[in-house]
């Protein structure tokens, strides 16, 4: 969401403090700020920055593990979705807002254990982004989204136990990812995605079947030279260096 699609300068304000809020660490504040930014933002009827509001709110509520509170507020971006789509049905912005609104609370219902919910979220926002793809083939914000929902649902698959459907999601993700990369190799986010997939497909192949060793060892391997090529590059950043770690693990393990 675009904060230029907020035009009240007053909620532009309120927005901006729970931002820089949050910066400081002072999440309470930020929600405190971002609570009264919703009243506003109801008052005027603006849906777009409730949205705004809403998505930015759910992201600190997830981060702190308050599960509960978190579930209310992504049930009313799913109605501020809603909302949009009933205005401009065919606009591929509040479809992508609802694939990610989607994809993110299958997410947070995976944590909670309502497997059943989650799974149909994932699967509305697979079909979503399948049809934004098909009609926006090179955009590569709505690509890499379906890729990231794709992995999100591979990762509760795994979970459930469904180990051959997550490991044909993994490299429908995977197949996304190196075409990204591949069309900008210079862009470590797509670099990083891509290895985080294949490191996910390698674990998710040895624990389909055994006799599926080698192709995951490949996978694996190229999951760790893109980490490790990562990590020259950001040598203090420490989620690469733990998804090198891991990769690594999985190596030993086969």
């Amino acid at each position: 969401m675009s904060r230029s699609k907020v035009k009240n300068l007053f909620l532009l304000k309120q927005i901006h403090s729970a931002v820089s809020y949050i910066k400081k660490g002072k999440l309470d504040k930020a929600l405190e700020t971002l609570d009264k930014a919703e009243k506003s933002a109801r008052k005027e009827k603006s849906t777009d920055t409730l949205y705004y509001i809403l998505f930015t709110r759910r992201g600190i509520l997830f981060t702190a593990s308050k599960y509960d509170a978190a579930l209310e507020t992504y049930e009313k971006a799913l109605e501020a979705d809603t909302e949009l789509l009933k205005t401009d049905p065919e606009n591929p912005d509040y479809q992508h807002y609802m694939g990610t609104t989607l994809s993110n609370t299958g997410n947070l219902l995976r944590e909670k254990g309502e497997n059943d919910r989650a799974a149909d979220c994932y699967i509305r926002a697979r079909e979503i982004y399948i049809n934004l793809v098909a009609r926006n083939p090179d955009n590569a914000v709505f690509r890499s989204y379906a890729a990231d929902n794709l992995n999100n649902f591979a990762a509760f698959l795994i979970v459930t136990g469904s180990f051959e459907r997550a490991c044909e999601i993994l490299k429908e993700s995977v197949e996304i990812y190196e075409k990204l990369f591949e069309e900008k190799p210079e862009n470590v986010g797509y670099q990083a995605e891509l290895s985080v997939a294949l490191s996910q497909l390698g674990s998710c192949l040895m624990q389909q079947a055994p006799e599926n060793k080698d192709t995951a060892k490949q996978n694996l391997e190229k999951a760790l030279a893109l980490q490790e090529n990562l990590l020259i590059q950001q040598p203090d950043n420490e989620k690469i260096r733990e998804a090198v770690s891991l990769t690594r693990k999985r190596l030993e393990s086969l």
